[in-house]
């Protein structure tokens, strides 16, 4: 974990690791349907788990059918489909939690012609290893050595 900003569609962290923050800056999302999918933020979590949620705005006012996805290794756990966006406007964010060592991507296309500018953010706290005990403290009956 780093508490130092390395750019945009990467994960980070804050300095006292108990943030997690992606933004993606402005992408082109492909059209043409599925086959335009464009990954718009990669990272990969490492021993803690993130909760939080994931922000989609969009740069241009538009009417078209944008399509945006939430992968977990590979797998899509939630896809939302926006026929009307105006400038910036965001849509309600949407909770999200992340598994340990897990890859998450999230990508967008336009089902009709013409690429769109979008842009998707992840933002939350990191939960699990930052937070925990020594586990190497565990006695027997799975009791803390502290407490004994």
């Amino acid at each position: 974990m780093s508490g130092t900003f390395e750019g945009v569609g990467s994960l980070q962290f804050s300095p006292d690791n108990k943030f997690g923050y992606a933004y993606s800056g402005p992408k082109l999302a492909g059209d043409g349907g599925p086959s335009g999918e464009t990954t718009i933020i990669e990272f990969t979590t490492e021993s803690e788990y993130l909760v939080g949620d994931i922000s989609i705005f969009v740069i241009s006012d538009t009417t078209d059918d944008l399509e945006f996805l939430v992968k977990l290794n590979d797998i899509k756990v939630m896809e939302m489909n926006t026929t009307s966006f105006k400038d910036y406007a965001p849509y309600q964010p949407i909770p999200l939690i992340i598994p340990p060592f897990t890859k998450v991507t999230l990508s967008a296309f336009n089902s009709a012609s013409g690429s769109k500018n979008v842009m998707m953010n992840f933002t939350g706290k990191a939960k699990g290893a930052i937070e925990q005990t020594d586990l190497e403290a565990v006695t027997d009956g799975s009791k803390w050595a502290a407490d004994q």
